[in-house]
């Protein structure tokens, strides 16, 4: 919310009723004049300026920690790819409401959204590795179908940042 915009849609509203209430105050009755009928049609456009300002960024705040992809705070994330999960990860190895960072832009995201919020890429799953997708209001894992707290997929192998291109999944035996 940019307040200095917003301050100003007040004043604007402010400056409308003040032309409504000044024939009384001029003349001492009520009277249709043509201050009054641009005070009715001034008010309106306040609460216009109002809205205007409340989408509006403020250029003097900036977002916590880059949450909203606020590209002048960085924090002491790794630059680059995030990592897969752990292989020896247990079940109760992360938190299934803390929320996560994008391996593309470094976004936090919050544990209930499948897909970054600042450049659209879905989730790793948590557990196994897979994208996520939506299903009935929630994120859940493509391989399973389950939330992604209880899902029960093999993890899956990345690409090697060695060159190889190719991915390997985990042999189980």
């Amino acid at each position: 919310m940019n307040r200095s915009i917003a301050l100003l849609g007040v004043a604007v509203i402010l400056g409308g009723l003040g032309l409504v209430a000044s024939p009384i105050v001029l003349y001492g009755a009520e009277v249709f004049t043509t201050l009054q009928e641009a005070g009715i049609f001034i008010t309106p456009v306040g609460l216009l300026v109002i809205m205007i300002g409340a989408v509006q960024a403020n250029p003097e705040r900036t977002t916590v920690g880059g949450t909203f992809g606020n590209p002048d705070v960085r924090s002491n994330r790794p630059a680059g790819p995030r990592a897969p999960p752990a292989s020896s990860a247990s079940r109760a190895g992360f938190s299934p409401r803390e929320a996560v960072d994008c391996r593309y832009c470094h976004t936090v995201i919050a544990w209930d959204l499948a897909y970054c919020p600042r450049c659209a890429r879905p989730r790793d799953c948590r557990v196994c590795g897979r994208a996520l997708g939506m299903a009935a209001d929630r994120t859940d894992c493509p391989g399973c179908h389950r939330a992604e707290a209880f899902c029960n997929c093999p993890k899956l192998g990345r690409v090697r940042p060695s060159g190889s291109g190719t991915s390997v999944r985990p042999r189980h035996g």
